[in-house]
């Protein structure tokens, strides 16, 4: 089968574990997003796919070759793959039809100047073919090192943080141009990102490793933002309100209201809510007060305090023009689709406070009687 294989790859740096028995499979055609923080070893994954470190432990196979095993090492070179960096590295002494070129050497000089003129056409670059990557900005850069990446025909790309490098008003146009030639190209693509944003943006799907170096997720966009299976993973798709309670009867009450489980009873819970979860509204639930807002462009950031004033303060999206009075008295509800139940633990973890384990004894007594 076309496309990239990895079968339990593990490897580390002396004492750190920084991949432990990592999977993954990418068919020809689609991208997949390795989306994780800083240090959990996603570049070491797409440096140990290039061939630019050795493989330690677990097996890599490319287009039904086997090119790394701790016993293999297949030369990046014969790899047949393209990479495409944070700074892009392209070569200051060559114009950007010879950077282009560059790993077409071997071909008929007529067919590498046909090829190299295609991949510019189709990151829009043909009339800079002459020009020097000192002459182009960063935008311009990202698209010539996409087209040289690309320009050999790889049968595997690699791509890390390609847009990190941009400024917020160019990412988002490149991000599409970059997502056009890839779907064009039909190559397997691997990318490597720590903004969850553009890995929901680009990815077909999306692996999430943790800081343990295991991929504690795998599945589309939608199914990691509406269905994460661990804390962690909800967490990092941005700021979360957070509940604690027991498990009583298939359900866990919070402030906003009881939310379900399936989760055992007597279980100790955290009950984490999206900002998009908590509703504004003008009656018919909890009292709330208005602390602060913040207009981000496509959207608001309210901050609310429900309880009074020593009570829980809580972060809410609104998605429209929100210009309510400071210190207005609203209510707030709870939409479901965006409230995750977890279990408390591990050391450091908060457990439900006495009074919360108390109220939780007496409720059972009530369901009981």
């Amino acid at each position: 089968m076309k496309g990239l294989h990895i079968f339990g790859l593990s490897h580390a740096y002396g004492d750190n574990r920084v991949l432990d028995s990592i999977g993954l499979m990418i068919p020809a055609g689609e991208l997949v997003c390795l989306l994780g923080p800083s240090g959990c070893g996603k570049s070491t994954l797409l440096r140990l796919s290039a061939g630019l470190e050795k493989v330690q432990q677990g097996t890599i196979v490319i287009d039904g070759v086997t090119v790394a095993t701790p016993e293999l090492h297949v030369n990046p070179e014969d790899r047949h793959v393209g990479l495409m960096f944070q700074d892009y590295a392209l070569f200051p002494h060559l114009s950007i039809a010879e950077n282009v070129s560059f790993g077409l050497l071997g071909m008929d000089a007529d067919k590498a100047r046909a090829r190299t003129m295609d991949m510019l056409d189709q990151v829009g670059m043909t009339k800079r073919a002459d020009s020097y990557p000192h002459m182009l900005s960063g935008g311009q850069q990202q698209r010539v090192a996409l087209a040289r990446a690309l320009a050999p025909e790889p049968n595997l790309l690699l791509l890390d943080e390609p847009f990190s490098g941009l400024d917020t008003s160019m990412r988002q146009t490149i991000r599409e141009e970059t997502l056009g030639v890839l779907k064009n190209s039909g190559v397997a693509t691997l990318m490597v990102t720590h903004d969850p944003e553009e890995a929901m943006f680009m990815a077909d799907r999306i692996k999430i490793i943790g800081s343990n170096g295991r991929i504690l997720q795998a599945g589309r966009p939608h199914e990691i933002y509406y269905h994460p299976n661990h804390e962690f993973v909800a967490r990092l798709f941005g700021v979360m309100n957070r509940f604690e309670g027991v498990v009583i009867n298939g359900r866990v009450e919070t402030p906003l209201g009881p939310v379900a489980t399936d989760l055992a009873d007597g279980v100790a819970v955290q009950v984490l809510v999206r900002p998009e979860g908590v509703i504004l509204e003008s009656g018919g639930g909890v009292a709330a007060e208005i602390i602060s807002n913040h207009l981000l462009g496509h959207d608001n950031i309210a901050r609310v305090r429900i309880g009074g004033v020593s009570g829980k303060e809580l972060y809410v999206r609104v998605h429209r023009t929100f210009e309510v009075e400071l210190k207005k008295s609203i209510t707030v509800s709870l939409d479901h689709e965006y409230a995750f139940v977890f279990p408390i633990e591990g050391e450091g973890q908060t457990r439900p406070s006495i009074a919360t384990q108390t109220a939780a004894a007496e409720y059972r007594a009530e369901v009981a009687e």
